[in-house]
Parts: C-alpha cells; sequence; structure tokens
C-alpha cells in the first residue's frame, strides 16, 4: 500500500493522502475504537465520506477539507445509518446537501433514534467521570480532550439538541465527475448495514468502505453490538466483500481502525463464514 500521512494538527485524527486529491480521516488509536472518514477534491468540489462520533473529531475533518483542498466541502455521504458515522451530520452546513441510501434515513426515527437516547442518559453518567478525570490529568493534550468532552456531553443533554437526516437518497449507484477525477458512489444493499455505501476509485485503486471493512474483528460481535446486529445480511456481505477483493485496489479505507489491504478483505471473507453462516 503506498499512501501518505499529511501534517495537521489534530488530538483525534490522522490525515492520509491515498492518491491525489484523496484523504482518509483515520481516528487516533491512542484515545479509543472510533470511525473514520474522509475527504476527496474532485477539482470543481469536495465531496466528504462519512462524519466521526466525536464532535470535536468531526470539525477537525472539516478544518483538514477546506485547508487541503482550499475549498468549503460541497456535499456529504453517509456510508449507513449507525450513529458513529451520522453523528456529526449537524456540524455541517445547512444548505449543503447529505446523501445516503433510503434506510438510512429511515433508521432516523427507530434505531438511531433510540441509539441517541442510550447516549443521552449514559452522557449524564459520562459527564461526572469526565469532569473527575479532569481533575487529576496533567497530559494537556488529555485536559484539552476531557474539556472537549465535557461540553459534548453538555450538549447531548440540551432539549434543542437533534440529529440532522440526510436529504438525497441514493438507491443503486451514481458517479461524480468532477474536473480533476470521478468517484462511483455505490448502494451495495444490505450486508453490515442496511443499504451501505462506499466510494470507489477505480482509476487510482481506493475504495472506501464504510463499516464493510474493520481493520480488527471480533467473533463476540456474531451476538451484535449494544443490541444493533453485526451483519443485517450475511451472505450479500460475502458477495460483496468478494467482489471488491477481485478488483484491482491497493488501499482499502476501513469503517475502524488502520488503513487495510486486501489481507482484510479476505480476512472478512473468513470471518463472516466462520461466524455468521455456519452458525
Amino acid at each position: 500500500m503506498k499512501y501518505e500521512k499529511i501534517e495537521f494538527e489534530s488530538i483525534y485524527i490522522d490525515i492520509y493522502k491515498l492518491s491525489e486529491g484523496i484523504y482518509a480521516t483515520i481516528f487516533n488509536q491512542e484515545i479509543g475504537p472510533s470511525s473514520n472518514a474522509g475527504f476527496i477534491d474532485l477539482g470543481n468540489m469536495t465531496i466528504i465520506f462519512d462524519t466521526l462520533m466525536d464532535p470535536w473529531s468531526t470539525k477537525d475533518l472539516i478544518k483538514a477539507s477546506k485547508l487541503i483542498t482550499n475549498k468549503e466541502p460541497s456535499l456529504l455521504i453517509n456510508s449507513h445509518y449507525h450513529l458513529d458515522h451520522v453523528f456529526g451530520n449537524r456540524l455541517f452546513s445547512s444548505s449543503m446537501p447529505i446523501m445516503s441510501g433510503p434506510s438510512t434515513l429511515d433508521q432516523f426515527d427507530k434505531a438511531l433514534l433510540e441509539a441517541y437516547k442510550r447516549l443521552k442518559e449514559l452522557s449524564i453518567t459520562e459527564l461526572k467521570k469526565t469532569e473527575e478525570l479532569l481533575q487529576k490529568e496533567t497530559d494537556p493534550k488529555k485536559i484539552q480532550e476531557f474539556k472537549n468532552d465535557i461540553i459534548t456531553y453538555t450538549e447531548i443533554q440540551q432539549p434543542g439538541f437533534r440529529l440532522r437526516p440526510p436529504e438525497f437518497l441514493l438507491y443503486n449507484k451514481m458517479v461524480i465527475n468532477g474536473t480533476e477525477r470521478a468517484v462511483e458512489i455505490i448502494n451495495l444493499g444490505n450486508a453490515h448495514s442496511y443499504d451501505d455505501i462506499i466510494a470507489y476509485f477505480p482509476d487510482e485503486k481506493v475504495c472506501f468502505m464504510g463499516d464493510l471493512l474493520f481493520a480488527q474483528l471480533d467473533p463476540e460481535w456474531v451476538n451484535g453490538i449494544n443490541g444493533t446486529p453485526w451483519s443485517i445480511d450475511p451472505q450479500n456481505f460475502i458477495n460483496v466483500m468478494k467482489t471488491y477483493l477481485e478488483k484491482d485496489i491497493d488501499v482499502f479505507v476501513p469503517g475502524h481502525g488502520l488503513l487495510c489491504s486486501k489481507k482484510e478483505v479476505k480476512n472478512t471473507i473468513e470471518f463472516l463464514e466462520k461466524y455468521f453462516l455456519n452458525q
């Protein structure tokens, strides 16, 4: 795999240039497990792929995209409905459109609403815990992280807090042709989630996979995560991964963890076959 880490000051994220105009935003593994994202400079527009769970990391994502592409974001794509990929939607300008699969929009009033309610309840205890940790911390970066967390937990509890749903729905596939490069945005149907969307660059041999790909896998996921199934349709999940394993792709951007190669795609297929089809 060939990629270049870009100098960018952030507690939360690292920026990697995967090819000209294509950048992955990888969450800092030292802080803990969280989601990844990315941004794409098509020449005449910048597209954001996914947001991050921590709102401060999404703010850094927006800042990095503007700084590196010298443009305001034109479009945000949500790969699927899980809270850690859509929580930052509200941080983008209301005039900037958000695109997803139809099931992602549908889940805003269902599972996603329930996930937010759980987060709101959890934020009460997390706020108290973080305030206690802040009193003992001496590391400047951790102090800033804890202060940011306190602001976030407080904001979540406000009566006016709202998640922002997508406005544009992608049922199959679309190609966005910029002045410098093009990207294929593809709805692959139910696999990890409902209507999983990827961003594929055939010429540059890069693919943003959302949560179709994790750098690390855990057999405990067969029982779901926080009441949410890890795979909605294991057979289609396998079919999708086999399809993209055969394509000429050098770098895969996972939904979680460090940048991946075909090795992790193969691991995912084996994982699904072992733990989800042979139960």
